[in-house]
């Protein structure tokens, strides 16, 4: 099984947004942090944290294998899993044509508290400077 843990940091004066990805195979963890484009919100920066994600490991996904997600961002999960967002539809299309096999993907929330590694990872990106 794979999981993705994801989450964004948004700093909503100079609109400066980040990711922060903690990806897991066979027990290894690979933490992953950037700073990503202009976002408009939190909302949009967690769509792109898991947009670049995903990206970024594109090359260990495949269709036979689970892949669980997890982030603490509800819009984002519950998009996903509905496969559908009034206002980001074009980020939910792109991050589901990122996945090999949508049967083998699971979208789940979980609480900020759980949610520490890829915070802490997006957010030092943003204090960087």
């Amino acid at each position: 099984m794979i999981q993705i843990q994801t989450d964004a940091a948004f700093r909503q004066s100079t609109k400066e947004s980040a990711a922060g990805i903690v990806f897991v195979k066979n027990k290894e963890q690979i933490p992953l942090k950037s700073s990503l484009k202009h976002c408009e919100s939190n909302h949009e920066a967690e769509f792109q944290a898991l947009i670049w994600g995903l990206k970024q490991v594109q090359a260990e996904l495949n269709d036979n294998e689970i892949i669980q997600i997890q982030s603490d961002s509800e819009i984002l999960v519950t998009s996903l899993q509905k496969q559908y967002a009034k206002h980001y539809q074009k980020e939910v299309d792109e991050i589901l044509g990122l996945l090999p096999n949508l049967d083998m993907v699971f979208f789940i929330w979980i609480p900020d508290n759980k949610n520490k590694g890829p915070h802490q990872l997006a957010w030092q990106v943003l204090n960087q400077d």
